[in-house]
């Protein structure tokens, strides 16, 4: 008999998840699929105890898909050596650091690339969120010697290798070029500004790389995306415009609706039983924060996009040792553009509402998003 695992292909996966992850977390919430060899957990309570077990789930796996495309990395190990990197890291994205940029500098991000739109319509992605994203990785570290083009560029191969789990070579190709190009620019210009961290010239670059897959793709596919969610919720943003409150109600609902990174990648150190399932020693295994984040165990009617939500928090920032260290700069930056973009723009709205194409598994957000005003 064929399980639902089996069934189950990325190429699904990357069109629309949603469906299938809802089948396995009504009848084989603990499922191995093989079109990715890993094992799938797909239930709030579970994904939670993969995040919170290191020591049964650990985050250095072996072999490491993140260590492979990006270099031995923080999120690619656990214990001491996890904590030693994060800790060097950790202090260019506090609210200390980045607070004033939120406040100041941002606003005025919004307001260069909002005058440069074309008035007869422009692609949201590429005109709005992918600049502001990027930026906001360039100035917490400095990074001054390439363009914010270049290094959006580079972030789409790295997210590229991140995302083949089919092991596609033309796609690793695509990777190692992004990541030499950017590795020789981090060197270049990162690496002096973080010596005084303590870490070495690789462990920078490496770890660059990997701000880069989340630092840059989550806010950029969050701001396009909760545009997008106002926008076909006419009564929602009729809300946010009027109580100002509720625009960080409807950021953080989106990252719970669509979290644009979807997994976290574990391997058992020892045989795992989860949700009745034994998962063998070894396994390499996807705890699904996309779907966790619609478990309806967790939350009343998931597949609503509703800001008046009461429901607590979600998981689109990972939870325990490896929550994402910069999660204060990512929700600050997405509210902060999404709230400046329908202040500056009260006539904004979608080119063609059932004409934007919504991608991905891993990484997930419009291909593009036209809007005119």
């Amino acid at each position: 008999m064929t399980t639902i695992g089996e069934s189950i292909t990325l190429a699904q996966l990357e069109l629309d998840p949603y469906p299938a992850l809802a089948r396995l977390r009504a009848d084989e919430p603990v499922s191995h699929v093989p079109d990715m060899d890993m094992w799938l957990v797909t239930r709030w309570d579970d994904v939670q105890l993969v995040h919170d077990r290191p020591d049964l789930f650990t985050s250095a796996t072996e072999p490491s898909w993140l260590n492979t495309v990006l270099g031995r990395n923080m999120l690619g190990s656990d214990g001491d050596e996890h904590r030693r990197l994060k800790d060097a890291l950790q202090p260019s994205f506090t609210p200390t650091a980045t607070g004033r940029w939120v406040s100041e500098r941002l606003p005025e991000i919004c307001d260069e690339l909002i005058d440069a739109f074309d008035p007869s319509g422009t692609d949201l992605m590429t005109a709005y969120a992918e600049p502001i994203a990027v930026r906001a990785l360039q100035d917490s570290l400095q990074w001054d010697n390439a363009s914010w083009q270049q290094i959006g560029e580079w972030t789409r191969g790295v997210c590229t290798g991140l995302a083949n789990f089919a092991n596609d070579p033309e796609l690793s190709g695509i990777a190692a070029r992004a990541n030499a190009e950017s590795g020789e620019s981090i060197h270049e210009r990162v690496v002096p500004h973080l010596a005084h961290t303590g870490l070495t010239p690789d462990e920078i670059v490496n770890n660059v790389r990997l701000c880069m897959s989340g630092g840059i793709n989550e806010p950029r596919d969050g701001i396009a995306l909760a545009v997008w969610a106002l926008l076909t919720h006419p009564a929602a943003l009729a809300d946010c415009r009027g109580d100002d409150t509720l625009w960080r109600n409807a950021c953080e609902e989106l990252f719970r609706w669509i979290s644009p990174v979807a997994t976290s990648t574990r391997q058992t150190t020892a045989d795992a039983t989860v949700s009745g399932v034994t998962i063998p020693a070894g396994a390499l295994v996807a705890a699904i924060i996309s779907s966790a984040n619609r478990d309806e165990r967790r939350w009343s009617h998931p597949d609503r996009y509703d800001l008046h939500r009461k429901e607590g928090p979600h998981l689109a920032f990972s939870t325990g040792p490896h929550v994402c260290l910069g999660a204060w700069l990512g929700r600050s930056t997405v509210r902060v553009a999404v709230q400046h973009l329908f202040h500056r723009l009260p006539g904004l709205h979608l080119r063609d509402a059932d004409g934007v194409e919504i991608r991905g598994f891993e990484f997930r957000g419009p291909v593009r998003m036209d809007v005119v005003w």
